[in-house]
């Protein structure tokens, strides 16, 4: 039998770890530290600030000081190179398995001084300006890392069944982790449907207001939902899903607007405007392309299809040169046994002698 983490632990455990690890290097599960540098703003401990330039790598390195994370007070996200940095680490950071256990099943349930220790861990690499106010967001990045991770995970050692999935376990993971996540996924309420597909937010929006009843979770939910399906069907019944998530005039967008500049509804922290110009710019011109190719493609065949034809009549005519009498003879009464009441006569099937080819009283 296996326990997923709950609200109801709220008690510090005896296994509780502490905060005497140095945390100098990415834990063993992280994937390889890129070697891009990010510009950033660093303090010390008197409050010396310098510029740098600094890998993900190099923050697990600091010892003493902290890169300045710079935010933008209209949409309270992080900017700059020092929001990209901050975000690049939180991945490595949510690898750590031993501080983020990877057997619960929503980050909401997550026990609260795990995330209170994985705050200080933060803080010891990472300035802020207000950390009461940052905390929340920041955190909430945390978790969708760690979903990352997750996802990774079942990825590459999922063998599609409960047994053999939980003897593949990964060689940094404990056992009693992977047994607990493993029997998570194989149980009913993790199951969906394995389409290969990116739901569009549309289908996202409609996905995450239903009960499993049928039924919506409030009444505006479902008069959304009501104006979302119908632009469904119709994107459905007259062009192939794109399997993008989000696009400029998108279902979604038509129903609930434009988006704000900050992020993109429906699509987490990560993406935004700006990066939706850009990608449904370069979307609309590989449609282009592929609409371009397509047409050269049905040209080319339709000349290959000229030739042959031009080649046949050539090779009919020839028969039609040096046929003899007998061949008229019997074409011609093979046209009457297709249609007995036609007049064909040699000339007529031809197109040579006499008569007009009406029937005659």
């Amino acid at each position: 039998m296996f326990r997923m983490m709950s609200f109801t632990e709220t008690q510090t455990p005896d296994d509780y770890p502490n905060l005497d690890m140095s945390y100098n290097s990415p834990p063993a599960l992280a994937q390889e530290c890129k070697s891009f540098k990010w510009k950033v703003q660093v303090i010390d401990s008197v409050g010396m600030i310098e510029d740098n330039m600094l890998t993900t790598k190099d923050v697990w390195k600091l010892q003493n000081h902290q890169v300045i994370v710079h935010f933008d007070e209209e949409t309270g996200q992080p900017d700059e190179d020092s929001g990209g940095l901050l975000g690049s680490w939180l991945g490595q950071l949510s690898t750590d398995v031993n501080l983020l256990p990877i057997n619960y099943n929503d980050w909401r349930a997550f026990p609260l001084h795990r995330k209170d220790l994985a705050w200080e861990v933060i803080k010891a690499k990472f300035w802020f300006d207000d950390p009461l106010i940052r905390r929340d967001y920041v955190i909430s990045i945390l978790g969708s890392r760690c979903k990352d991770l997750k996802r990774r995970l079942w990825r590459d050692y999922n063998l599609n069944g409960r047994t053999e999935t939980v003897e593949n376990r990964p060689t940094n993971v404990p056992a009693d982790q992977w047994r607990d996540f493993v029997y998570f996924r194989f149980t009913d309420k993790w199951k969906k449907d394995k389409t290969g597909r990116i739901p569009c937010r549309a289908e996202f929006f409609i996905a995450t207001r239903t009960k499993t009843d049928g039924n919506f979770v409030t009444d505006d939910a479902k008069k959304c939902a009501d104006q979302l399906t119908p632009l469904l069907n119709q994107r459905s019944s007259t062009q192939v899903s794109s399997n993008v998530a989000a696009s400029l005039n998108d279902e979604y967008s038509q129903v609930f607007g434009p988006e704000c500049s900050g992020r993109i509804r429906c699509l987490g922290r990560g993406p935004t405007p700006s990066k939706l110009i850009k990608r449904s710019n370069q979307a609309r011109y590989e449609a282009y392309e592929a609409a371009n190719a397509e047409v050269v493609q049905m040209k080319t065949k339709m000349t290959s299809l000229e030739t042959q034809v031009e080649s046949l009549t050539g090779i009919i005519q020839q028969l039609l040169g040096n046929k003899t009498s007998d061949q008229e003879s019997a074409l011609a009464a093979y046209a009457n046994i297709l249609n007995p009441r036609a007049r064909t006569t040699q000339g007529n099937l031809f197109g040579q002698g006499e008569g007009d080819g009406r029937d005659e009283d």
